[in-house]
């Protein structure tokens, strides 16, 4: 290749002659049988938690293990353990977002039923009739309790 055609490198904006770039790492076998063994106990983690009966708490351990799981496997498969650091910041940003994204979610959901007239809610089912809010009245040739099926 000649100097025209070479391609160039720069560090902190400035060019840089002779740059070789290598982009190997070898990690021992011994660290992926650490993390394959890793994934396994915290899969029968997942597994055993979700036969208990945590209430409200089953959802932020399945998502704490979860985030365990795909943190070691974006660390020691995906190689990010010796990557860039901007590709790191790239992984905890996303994480970050889908993080609020469910919070939102969630928020959303717990909610929806103070506000959706379909749903028996606390709202209508104690503060109704204060306020003139009535039970729909069921459609045409429906029976009062039925479905509108014999």
């Amino acid at each position: 290749m000649s100097e025209a055609t070479a391609p160039k490198v720069f560090i902190a904006g400035k060019p840089v002659e002779g740059v070789h770039e290598v982009h190997e790492h070898v990690s021992p076998i011994s660290s992926y049988v650490k993390v394959f063994g890793a994934l396994l106990v915290l899969t029968a983690l997942t597994y055993g938690v979700s036969y208990m009966d945590l209430g409200n708490a089953s959802l932020p351990v399945a998502m704490i293990v979860a985030f365990a799981k795909a943190s070691l496997v974006c660390m020691y498969f995906m190689h990010l353990k010796y990557d860039d650091r901007y590709n790191v910041f790239v992984f905890i940003s996303t994480i970050l977002f889908v993080a609020i994204f469910f919070t939102f979610t969630i928020f959303d959901l717990m909610q929806r039923d103070a506000v959706n007239p379909e749903q028996d809610t606390f709202f209508r089912a104690n503060f109704g009739e204060a306020f003139g809010f009535q039970p729909p009245e069921p459609p045409e040739g429906a029976e009062a309790g039925g479905h509108g099926h014999e």
